[in-house]
């Protein structure tokens, strides 16, 4: 009797069991996106498509899984692949994974899984003017028609980086969710219906956020908008992450339109609401959002009558600064040494430049006082300019031209300054037109800037036909040096730097080849041998250091050889250093097995330290990542150019 009881329960388990569907048993599996702008691809690899992008903290339903990676179900019902460390575990069940409630009769089947979506009451509204409102979640897309600011719009789903919206009874749209604001359920108006002026009362603003309201330090505050986290109350800083609407924080002190808090133990900033746009990043991130750098962030294309559509930035541009390099230096009223003196200034005073006139900036001081300053007794720095998302041009030389035309037959209509950043229109044979935030554009010569999401232009034929060896350091389960303050795997930002370098050898012409392209580990003799059998002629082991005292920072590029290896690694330590501006630590001898028994001219170049704080926020970055890369681009030019030389 008792074996017949048994038998018969083991029969209505199994039975049970083969009663679910097959992709419940991994219903219970969910997953957390750890970065920003993650990529989900087409397949479990790095060199499979990417298909689209997520934002941190979305959490999707697990479907299976295959090496390093997850296959999760997206937003849209479509699915991808992601890599296992860019994302955790979560405790959170779907509804897939609740316990269901038996029906009379029935076998017991659970829910479909479900994908967190917008709250179906949240509402967006447009940042700029004439934003393209498309027919499905891309640029690809045709555009419907465009939204200004002022009206907002209800949110049916998002899409990777794109809302779904209600645009009115029987129409909907898709629109670039870095172009909008997203307000939360009962706090904006639904859109006007099509056709219809809105009044005022559907366009006023909603209540402002917590954020924006007087807070006392020391108490939770609940966020209705997504801001982006900062080392330090600066927007010139990378961001090091961003906030949610639902999210609390413990506010620890305020200053300027900043909120201090605690993010993962350190201290943190983030703007208050209105401060800035909550949906656009001031600087790029770079959070190893891919193993391969390759970010997929798109800009907007022209919209209907050809009108370039972008978030406004012009208002929020900071603008440059001049120090006073002379003790008694005198203000005056006019840009000229006859004009009457207004007062005078004390060596190191900070002032605000206005504007530039031949020599003389005119300036504004701390106390509001307006005048003219002679340009040759003080020093202007310029600021740090938000990236744009999609492809652009950061100027790298003084007075950089920018012409009406594709030559330097036609004339100049404004100059540029290092630092600055402006999106690229189109490229006409070595010039890039470039869009500013006036609504103009003009064109300039492409090897004068360095371009970022495009090849580079590089009017030189020194790397024509050359092979290099590109060794991005560790990998797989070798993760290197880990960062003391953000926990950045050195493996990761090799690859990144190392792969954007890539692209800007390949673009002037030389052949290069990669000892990894994913994140594999390999042998040393292997990263040796890549450049062997090869017949290369340099090999470029590219690190990132570490060191117990955290105030330790700068570059290194080492040798083993003296010679042409000596020579390569002392080029490419100017330049690292000339466009980085990381401290430099010159380059030196180094022991290491890759350059030892390397027969090939060979160096590694460690960028920075990942054990000092300020330095780790900047190697995260994708913006310093490209200044490194040229950097170790120029110094290799270079070293080409010189061989040229001495052998002409």
């Amino acid at each position: 009797m008792f074996l017949r009881k048994q038998l018969l329960r083991t029969l209505l388990a199994v039975t049970f069991a083969v009663s679910l569907p097959a992709a419940s048993v991994w219903a219970a599996g969910a997953i957390q996106v750890k970065v920003d702008n993650m990529n989900v691809r087409s397949g479990p690899s790095t060199q499979e498509q990417v298909v689209t992008t997520l934002p941190v903290n979305t959490v999707l339903p697990v479907i299976s899984e295959k090496g390093d990676w997850y296959q999760i179900r997206l937003p849209n019902g479509k699915t991808g692949w992601v890599a296992n460390w860019l994302v955790s575990e979560t405790a959170a069940k779907t509804p897939a994974a609740a316990k269901p409630a038996a029906q009379p009769g029935s076998a017991v089947k659970p829910a479909a899984p479900a994908v967190p979506a917008p709250a179906a009451k949240s509402q967006i509204e447009s940042n700029t003017d004439n934003l393209n409102v498309r027919s499905g979640p891309g640029q690809t897309h045709s555009i419907l028609q465009t939204i200004n600011p002022g009206s907002r719009y209800t949110v049916l789903q998002k899409s990777g980086d794109w809302y779904q919206i209600q645009l009115s009874a029987s129409s909907k749209g898709w629109v670039a969710a870095w172009l909008v604001t997203e307000h939360p359920p009962g706090n904006a108006p639904s859109a006007p219906a099509a056709g219809s002026t809105p009044s005022p009362a559907q366009t006023a603003p909603g209540p402002s956020s917590g954020a924006g309201q007087a807070v006392q330090n020391g108490t939770a505050l609940t966020l209705d908008y997504n801001p982006y986290v900062y080392p330090a109350p600066d927007l010139s800083l990378p961001a090091i992450g961003q906030l949610h609407s639902g999210m609390t924080i413990t506010v620890s002190s305020q200053q300027n339109g900043w909120i201090q808090f605690a993010y993962d133990g350190v201290p943190a900033w983030i703007p208050k609401a209105g401060t800035v746009h909550a949906s656009s990043p001031s600087t790029d991130q770079g959070d190893g959002h891919d193993i391969g750098g390759d970010i997929g962030t798109d800009t907007e294309v022209p919209g209907p009558g050809g009108a370039v559509v972008q978030p406004d930035t012009a208002a929020a541009l900071p603008k440059p600064t001049a120090i006073v390099q002379t003790d008694g230096l005198n203000l005056r009223s006019e840009a000229s040494t006859a004009s009457s003196v207004l007062g005078t200034l004390k060596i190191g005073t900070t002032l605000t430049v206005l504007e530039k006139q031949a020599d003389w900036y005119k300036v504004q001081t701390a106390d509001g006082k307006t005048g003219w300053v002679a340009g040759w007794l003080v020093t202007v720095k310029q600021p740090e300019m938000p990236a744009p998302a999609g492809p652009h041009v950061h100027v790298l030389n003084p007075d950089t031209n920018v012409r009406s035309g594709p030559g330097t037959e036609h004339e100049i209509v404004r100059q540029m300054q290092p630092g600055e950043k402006y999106p690229i229109l189109k490229r006409e044979g070595d010039w890039f037109q470039l869009s500013f935030p006036d609504g103009t554009s003009g064109y300039v010569a492409g090897w004068l800037v360095s371009a970022v999401g495009v090849p580079a232009i590089v009017k030189t034929n020194e790397l024509v036909g050359k092979v290099i060896v590109i060794d991005p350091g560790h990998g797989g389960n070798d993760n290197g040096a880990t960062g003391s303050s953000f926990s950045t795997l050195e493996k990761t930002v090799n690859l990144q730097v190392g792969m954007i370098l890539r692209h800007k050898l390949e673009a002037a012409g030389a052949k290069v080849i990669m000892t990894r392209s994913d994140d594999r580990k390999l042998t040393l003799q292997q990263r040796v041998d890549v450049a062997i059998q090869n017949n290369a002629d340099i090999f470029v082991s590219i690190h990132h250091n570490t060191h117990p005292n955290s105030m330790t920072n700068g570059t290194i590029i080492f040798h083993y050889n003296r010679g042409n290896s000596g020579k390569l690694a002392s080029l490419v330590q100017n330049e690292v250093v000339k466009a980085t501006n990381y401290k430099d630590l010159q380059s030196r001898f180094g022991n290491y097995y890759v350059l030892r028994e390397n027969p090939v001219t060979s160096i590694l170049a460690e960028i920075g330290f990942l054990s000092n704080y300020n330095e780790e926020i900047k190697l995260r970055s994708e913006k310093q990542q490209e200044l490194a890369a040229d950097g170790l681009f120029k110094g290799i030019l270079q070293y080409f150019s010189s061989l040229n030389t001495s052998e002409g």
